[in-house]
């Protein structure tokens, strides 16, 4: 009896601790890879004029190179297609869709947390002068900007110290609901894992980029339209895998 009474102990045990084990197989996550692209270039990245919140149509190059984006990720089955509200990032996101032939049924939205920084007064205006002159502001000496690579992550800052609309964001603002749109998004997918593809915009991106992994090597690099930008979440953490990467371009316009 004794034996009998130790061994039903020791069993039960093992078996506490195997479902021990599966609850926490259970609860961990699973990889979410989130694929974020620059939109296709457009008539206001043509003429190099500030295009914030303010939007211009994609030119035909720019649906062009979208379109070798779309075949380039073509056997990518995204669970969601998530992008900025403007035009112009709608526009990309459908496009690369068209291509697509990989994803059944995903989930579609845009939001308006995805929108590329707000310039208050200088939306529209010549790209090189509001630069030069946020650069200023920022405390930047002419030349400096080309030294420092991360300066221009500084220039919301300082557009919002000279705008006088009072719309301009700041840095912080940006990042906050750029962040929080994508860990909303990740999360979402997290204890099935998949595959997202977001549709942003250059100065923005960056700025979400900026401290979401720090063992990445950020330079804060000015992205290519179309670009991707490789992530991966698990467990809670971002992973950036790659920043800028104009290769899914290359691949779609060999198959084109």
């Amino acid at each position: 009896m004794k034996n009998n009474k130790k061994f039903s102990i020791f069993g039960a045990a093992a078996i506490l601790l195997v479902f021990v084990a599966l609850a926490a197989c259970a609860s961990k996550d699973k990889p979410v890879t989130i694929y974020v692209t620059r939109h296709g270039k457009t008539l206001f990245n043509t003429k190099e004029l500030i295009q914030g919140w303010a939007d211009s149509p994609l030119t035909p190059e720019g649906i062009a190179v979208v379109r070798d984006l779309g075949r380039g990720l073509r056997d990518v089955p995204f669970d969601y297609v998530i992008s900025s509200d403007l035009i112009r990032a709608r526009e990309t996101a459908r496009l690369v869709m068209e291509q697509n032939r990989a994803s059944k049924n995903y989930l579609v939205e845009d939001s308006e947390m995805l929108r590329e920084a707000c310039f208050g007064d200088f939306e529209g205006a010549p790209y090189d002068a509001i630069m030069k002159a946020s650069a200023k502001a920022a405390g930047a000496s002419p030349g400096e900007p080309a030294q420092d690579p991360l300066i221009w992550l500084k220039t919301a800052d300082a557009i919002k110290r000279m705008d006088t609309s009072g719309m301009a964001e700041d840095t912080a603002t940006i990042k906050a609901r750029m962040q929080t749109k994508l860990t909303e998004v990740a999360q979402a997918l997290a204890k099935k894992g998949g595959n997202v593809l977001l549709v942003a915009h250059g100065q923005s991106i960056n700025i979400m980029l900026s401290d979401l992994d720090p063992s990445f090597n950020f330079t804060g690099t000015p992205l290519e339209n179309a670009s991707v930008c490789k992530l991966i979440y698990n467990n809670g953490k971002f992973t950036i895998q790659s920043v800028n990467d104009t290769s899914y371009i290359e691949a779609g316009r060999r198959l084109h």
